[in-house]
């Protein structure tokens, strides 16, 4: 990292300073190297122990398995990834008989690969692929033949779990630190949490209406959907539309029939929506991930506070996020059928 005049200039002025780094000592080197970055003292210490050690302020010379990569062994490297793209550089330094240095180099830097993350998304189906592109096509079609502000008027909805001790993502979270802190994070055996539902158009958001038991239809119609249809205007409630997955209570004769009573016909449900996506659904794709980020980075210590930190998050989402939100669910829902109904978040 440093060259050996400056090594030199440091152990000398060390010496003089009686081996200590001392202030002066940082002020003559940054007078002598001003382009250099300050050595830090566990550098300086190390310098210092090998210099009594050897006499030498040079780097020891490097022993084990050459480091020049050949065309013959980048193209066995190459092809040993396009066989096994999850074989790690450890694994992949010990079949190829090079250094992990040089593993990580052939990889990195001649084959221009990057690490990428798996991420886990729900299970499709084949039979699911039919049905998703049905419904991604009636959709362009009902798009098409409303006018323009149907989506100001149609609802799409779930609910999700909150959770009082919040979430750490282990695969995300790391704490650098000299030394493994063995950091930890108790959760309750029986955590506090509280249910939130909530309904999205283009125009606003419905919600966050609040529950704290297992929605069967009893608690779906009257915790949930009364709560909603009192607050649709007259326009909504004379030519809104209603979306909902396919969860038992949401399907019930009970919950169809106080939908029906309202929306009609105009209930995109059981038979038109298309189960196993989220990728499709406002509220999954933008909402909760959204909504979580923000109410969780203040720390809620009650439910009270956990509520109040929901309900903020979701009055301050504004217009132009919801025009996006939905100008994003068009693009979905075109590459869903590019896709022939299977996974398209890589293309998003």
């Amino acid at each position: 990292m440093y060259s050996i005049k400056e090594r030199v200039f440091l152990v000398q002025n060390v010496f003089f300073e009686r081996g200590n780094y001392t202030v002066k000592v940082k002020q003559l080197f940054a007078e002598n190297f001003p382009n250099s970055k300050l050595p830090h003292r566990d550098t300086v210490r190390d310098l210092i122990n090998k210099f009594l050690e050897t006499g030498s302020v040079h780097d020891a010379a490097r022993s084990g398995r050459p480091t020049v990569l050949t065309e013959q062994k980048l193209e066995d490297i190459s092809d040993m990834m396009l066989k096994s793209p999850t074989k790690s550089i450890g694994k992949l330094a010990q079949q190829s008989g090079i250094s992990y240095g040089s593993a990580y180099k052939a990889v990195r830097n001649e084959l221009n690969l990057y690490p990428y993350k798996v991420s886990g998304v729900h299970e499709l189906k084949p039979t699911g692929h039919e049905k998703r592109i049905n419904y991604c096509e009636w959709f362009q079609r009902f798009i098409m033949r409303h006018v323009n502000d149907v989506l100001d008027r149609t609802f799409f909805t779930d609910e999700a779990w909150f959770s009082l001790s919040g979430f750490v993502n282990s695969q995300n979270t790391r704490i650098w630190s000299s030394e493994n802190p063995n950091a930890i994070q108790e959760t309750p055996l029986h955590p506090e949490k509280i249910g939130v539902w909530c309904a999205i158009s283009l125009s606003r958001i419905i919600g966050p209406i609040f529950f704290n038991t297992t929605v069967n239809s009893d608690v779906y119609c009257s915790d949930i959907l009364f709560p909603f249809i009192g607050q649709l205007n007259e326009i909504e409630l004379n030519s809104g539309f209603f979306q909902q997955d396919n969860a038992t209570a949401h399907t019930s004769h009970q919950s169809m029939r106080l939908l029906g009573e309202i929306f009609g016909e105009r209930i995109i449900s059981q038979g038109l929506w298309p189960p196993r996506s989220p990728d499709l659904s406002p509220p999954d794709y933008f909402l909760w991930g959204a909504a979580k980020s923000s109410v969780y980075s203040d720390n809620p210590k009650t439910l009270d506070e956990l509520k109040t930190a929901i309900t903020h998050y979701v009055k301050s989402v504004t217009r132009e996020t919801l025009m996006k939100v939905f100008d994003n669910k068009l693009k979905r829902v075109n590459l869903c059928i590019q896709e022939n109904g299977k996974h398209f978040q890589h293309l998003l």
